[in-house]
């Protein structure tokens, strides 16, 4: 949930005894907001392969969940890096997924992997977004999303990794790339 269009998150892998440690303290901290299965399909365009990149900092999704499906373009700064900081994140509601994905076949899109994932969703005030994550082929990853403008990227990034180290966890662990790059590298595409 990006607010003005931009994203600041950490994820962080953890194992499944800190998995279930966790979900325990959330929701007892926490406001408990759902759960949901979701299958995030991610595309690239012909012109444009964003899994070209070293880094890819761009990528175009079709997230399913229950009856919905919502399309979304993220573009991660600062580009090319090793580590983004944020993202520009543009998200629409999509009527009808499989005719979507007929137009982007049409257009010369070819999907590069599939994200399935099982997510537990709590919020903490109204300051994070704090989601467990069970990823099919990857494993278990907590994910702490800002929902309000602390002032700055950097400012936002430091409270994240403040409450990380509060919730118990090794902040060093935080994921670089995200889970469409690391089910690429599991799948031999980068």
């Amino acid at each position: 949930m990006a607010d003005n269009n931009v994203e600041i998150e950490i994820k962080i892998p953890i194992n499944k005894e800190e998995f279930s440690e966790l979900k325990e303290k959330l929701s007892t901290d926490c406001t408990f907001a759902g759960s949901s299965a979701q299958s995030d399909d991610y595309y690239t365009p012909a012109h444009k392969n964003f899994a070209s990149e070293k880094f890819p900092f761009e990528w175009f999704r079709i997230r399913k969940f229950g009856d919905n499906s919502l399309l979304t373009y993220k573009h991660y700064y600062p580009e090319r890096a090793e580590i983004n900081t944020h993202c520009d994140e543009f998200e629409t509601k999509i009527l009808d997924a499989e005719q979507f994905e007929k137009i982007l076949s049409a257009l010369n899109f070819s999907k590069l992997v599939t994200v399935n994932k099982k997510r537990d969703l709590f919020k903490h005030e109204d300051l994070f977004e704090v989601v467990l994550d069970t990823v099919e082929g990857l494993g278990y990853f907590i994910e702490i999303e800002a929902l309000k403008d602390f002032g700055s990227v950097e400012s936002a990034r430091k409270k994240l990794f403040e409450y990380a180290e509060q919730l118990g966890l090794d902040v060093s662990k935080a994921d670089k790339r995200g889970y469409p790059y690391l089910m690429m590298k599991k799948e031999g595409f980068i």
